[in-house]
């Protein structure tokens, strides 16, 4: 750093206590050593040239130093005193700097001549009173002091200013009393002991010899303020006040520290300064905003500050150190020396940057020894362990974050401040300037990469802050980055599972309320393993009977060869049941995409922490509803199976279609297209037809449907069982077919009925489950009716197989024999022409069945089943033989018997 040296008391691995003690027990106190050795490290300030000059020959001012700890009221003090010891020393001091400084004035300061000194510390409370330390310190001291106690009982509470006035003729005295106000506010004043009101009356006896007799004592005190009775009296007499406040005192301290730390800073040049530290100073004045007029001003104050910035200077000064309230050797001195050992050579100037928290020798040691506060501790700890989430969050730290320890110390430093704690994003980026300006883009992303991982930043307006509560938000974005903590593994959060819940909920909505669609989240890795992390109910081998609706997580290079090949090889049934929805072209894997699994990881923490702070059921609804609002607008189009290919599936087709909906209305946007625009009625219509000539049940045909149609034909788009058997029945209406409802009914036109009437009469009635499997698609068929019989035209049936379209024949259930073998027919009766009581009617034929032998119950339901006749049917002269049952088994069987008929019993009862 253009060859800047620390003195040699700075370059020890731990630095001596660099607070300024007149004397002390080892002869190293500032009164103690040569006043050479002293001047040396002492820079002219204004107040110290003042004080001089007010110590000088034929002034009759008491002197007092006003100001808080650590602005330099001892070093002045221990000026002074070799002022007055060594007269000749200090005037050269002056002249040369009068010479360096090019001011000489300070050549032509004049001395006292070599004066006798007492200097004491007070606060170390080695001296019950202060006349003590006069008798005990002055040459005459003990005369003085034995002419006092020998006045008897007219001895004065306190030496007469007769005595005093004698005592300073023998030898003319500064008296140089340090830490005054903190001795004079320790003195107990009761009526037993009025110490306080002695030592105040004793102050006011000197500060009128000083001034009466300014040949014969100088007076210097130094006080924290002057508004207390400590100073009251001494300001009574017009002392000359050195407050540390004058227009230049900023300045002359800064060059005051400066002086004290390093051997050489007065030899750099400013030439030299400003262009090392040029790209900060610019970046300074661009990020600031400094009005041109100002740049010049700006620009001087950088180069009096260098090494260090001095913005760094107003912080550490004006906020942090009045913040720590440093003292004693935690001063400013010490704290500056570590950082500028701690340094990087390479860089030209120091900032709020160079207090890094993750390396102990940047003077965060020398700065947490003048902490007294333990926030302060405490909130460093916080900020070391945000340093630690950031690493651990972040993926090559070293490329997206390299400034990250930099900002991490320059804000927790800024975060000390008594007022306006923390920092603007630009104050951190101007911290970080070093040789070379940092792009503001990337500076951005890396300030909000931090901020995002690190739970005790808090947004507070434009500024950003450290604070030692935890900012929930924060918290749980940075818990949200870190991977480590999420995985398919037990002792992990599984942010996949949580990611295909939250896919789920936003199509399909909650899954306590029924919906006609499944909808089926495959798996990070859908081709090979779809099902891995899927819910064992969301399984093929578990789907019901509404549609599959399969999100697909990533869009497929090639939709149909992709999802041909898909459905061989990871589905085996239902193939043409299933719907896939589709992302847009052109995003990443679902569950892939950092930005969403980031938000469903801090969905499912918020959730998980909801219970211990309130704050986390807001952001668990917030995050939440952001991540649902990007989900539902992810996927955009659907596909189905148009044509099967089982031999080579990468031949399938599908039907791909935008549907331009979002979230829960995808489904039934998806299902009203399917039925609108891709089921074609004829092709269904015509699978029908085929499957009542072949005298099929409804379950196989509706299972039929639910697979591709083999050879190349076009599949039939599975709609839903519900649609389907709707369909069904509304071909049924149009008199196109019957259904046998298990033996139990036929639905067919009737005489007479319209589409509609029959539609309303008959829909609802085919069943579900295995009914479906006894309910039987039939041509029509004349079928007995309680209004007569019902001679349905049959319909024409289209080609089928290339052949000829023809009347088929009216199949007949099939008649199957009992378990005694077969059943008993007899000839038809017929009754003869002109039976009816109306005249010429239609012949009516009775025919006889039985059972050949005794059966079950469930056999003989099945029998009248086989035998045709239906609810409808009517039937005469029913026997029902039973061989033997108990009274219990009569009156039940009584019980059952419909009302409305008359029966006849017949029965044999044993007797005993």
């Amino acid at each position: 750093m253009l060859g800047l040296t620390l003195r040699e008391e700075f370059q020890g691995r731990r630095l001596k206590g660099t607070a300024i003690e007149l004397a002390n027990e080892n002869n190293t106190g500032a009164t103690q050593v040569s006043a050479a050795e002293f001047l040396g490290i002492t820079y002219p300030t204004a107040d110290v040239v003042s004080a001089m000059e007010a110590i000088g020959p034929g002034h009759g001012q008491p002197v007092v130093l006003i100001g808080e700890r650590g602005q330099g009221k001892s070093h002045l003090l221990a000026a002074l005193y070799h002022g007055f010891t060594s007269p000749e020393v200090t005037a050269e001091w002056l002249k040369a700097w009068g010479i360096r400084l090019g001011q000489s004035k300070l050549g032509e300061i004049k001395l006292r001549p070599k004066t006798h000194v007492i200097s004491e510390s007070l606060h170390r409370q080695n001296h019950k009173f202060l006349w003590d330390l006069l008798f005990e310190r002055h040459p005459n001291g003990a005369y003085i002091k034995g002419k006092w106690e020998a006045q008897g009982d007219k001895r004065t509470d306190i030496p007469g200013d007769k005595l005093l006035v004698e005592l300073f003729k023998h030898t003319p005295t500064a008296l140089v009393l340090d830490e005054f106000q903190t001795w004079y506010d320790g003195l107990t004043n009761t009526k037993q002991f009025p110490w306080r009101t002695w030592a105040f009356n004793f102050i006011q006896l000197l500060s009128e010899i000083a001034k009466e007799h300014p040949e014969l004592l100088v007076l210097v005190v130094s006080v924290r303020n002057g508004e207390t009775e400590a100073y009251q009296q001494v300001h009574r007499v017009n002392p000359r006040q050195v407050d540390f406040k004058g227009p230049n005192a900023r300045r002359d301290r800064l060059r005051l520290l400066l002086h004290r730390l390093f051997d050489n800073r007065m030899n750099v040049q400013a030439p030299q300064i400003e262009a090392a530290i040029k790209a900060h100073v610019d970046e300074h004045l661009r990020l600031a905003d400094v009005a041109p007029a100002e740049h010049q001003r700006i620009r001087t104050d950088f180069v009096e500050a260098w090494p260090f910035a001095p913005h760094l200077m107003l912080l550490l000064e004006d906020q942090v150190l009045v913040a720590t309230q440093a003292q004693e050797t935690r001063d400013l001195i010490r704290i500056l020396a570590d950082v500028f050992k701690s340094r990087n050579t390479s860089s030209p100037i120091i900032t709020a940057a160079d207090f890094r928290l993750d390396d102990d020798k940047s003077g965060i040691a020398a700065l947490l020894d003048s902490v007294s506060n333990q926030h302060h501790a405490n909130l460093r700890e916080k900020a070391q362990r945000n340093l630690s989430a950031v690493l651990d969050a972040v993926k090559d730290p070293a490329q997206t974050v390299p400034h990250l320890a930099d900002i991490v110390g320059a804000l927790w430093l800024r975060s000390l401040a008594i007022k306006n704690a923390g920092a603007e994003p630009a104050e951190l980026h101007v911290d970080i300037t070093r040789a070379k300006a940092v792009d503001d883009n990337f500076f951005s992303a890396e300030l909000s990469t931090i901020v995002e991982n690190s739970f005790n930043i808090h947004q507070e307006g434009s500024r950003l802050v450290f604070r030692e509560e935890e900012n929930p938000q924060a918290k749980l974005i940075a818990n949200a980055r870190n991977d480590k903590l999420f995985g398919d593994t037990p002792d992990k959060l599984n942010d996949r599972l949580q990611l295909a819940r939250e896919v789920r909920y936003v199509l399909g909505g909650a899954e306590t309320v029924a919906k006609a669609f499944r909808v089926v989240v495959l798996g990070a890795n859908w081709t090979a393993e779809p099902w891995a992390g899927v819910d064992e109910t969301d399984l093929p081998a578990q789907w019901d009977d509404r549609i599959p609706l399969l999100v697909v997580p990533e869009p497929p290079d090639k939709v149909e060869a992709r999802l041909g090949t898909w459905l061989k090889e990871r589905l085996q049934t239902r193939r043409n049941a299933v719907r896939f929805l589709l992302p847009r072209d052109g995003g990443e894997n679902l569950f892939y995409d950092r930005d969403l699994l980031v938000l469903a990881r801090a969905v499912l923490l918020a959730d998980k922490w909801k219970a211990q702070n309130p704050e986390f059921k807001k952001l668990h609804q917030k995050y939440e509803r952001e991540l649902r609002d990007i989900l539902k607008r992810r996927f955009d189009r659907f596909a189905i199976l148009a044509t099967w290919n089982f031999q080579t599936p990468s031949q399938c087709t599908f039907h791909v279609e935008g549907h331009k909906e979002e979230g829960a209305k995808i489904p039934e946007k998806v299902d009203e297209l399917v039925a609108k625009n891709l089921f074609v009625s004829e092709d269904f219509d015509a699978l029908v037809l085929t499957a009542a000539q072949q005298n099929e049940s409804v379950g196989k045909l509706l299972r039929e449907l639910q697979e591709p149609r083999p050879g190349g034909e076009d599949c039939i788009p599975w709609l839903g069982e519900i649609a389907m058997k709707e369909k069904l029945v509304r071909i049924c209406a149009r008199g196109e077919i019957a259904i046998n409802l298990r033996g139990m009914e036929y639905l067919q036109v009737r005489a007479g009925e319209n589409e509609e009437t029959a539609w309303k009469r008959m829909r609802g009635k085919l069943g579900t489950g295995k009914h479906l499997d006894e309910t039987y698609v039939l041509l029509p068929q004349a079928v007995p009716h309680a209004e007569g019989v019902v001679p349905p035209q049959p319909p024409v049936v289209p080609p089928i197989n290339g052949g000829t379209g023809q009347h088929p024949l009216n199949p007949q259930p099939p008649i199957t024999g009992g378990e005694a073998g077969g059943d008993s027919t007899q000839p038809p009766i017929s009754t003869p022409p002109g039976g009816s009581i109306f005249g010429n009617g239609p012949t009516t034929t009775v025919k006889q069945l039985s059972t050949a032998g005794a059966t079950s119950a469930l056999n003989l339901l099945g029998k009248v089943e086989s035998w045709g006749i239906t609810t409808g049917t009517q039937v005469q002269d029913v026997q029902l033989k039973v061989a033997n049952l108990t009274g219990a088994q009569l009156n039940e069987l009584l019980k059952k018997l419909p009302d409305g008929i008359t029966y006849e019993l017949m029965l044999n009862k044993e007797e005993k």
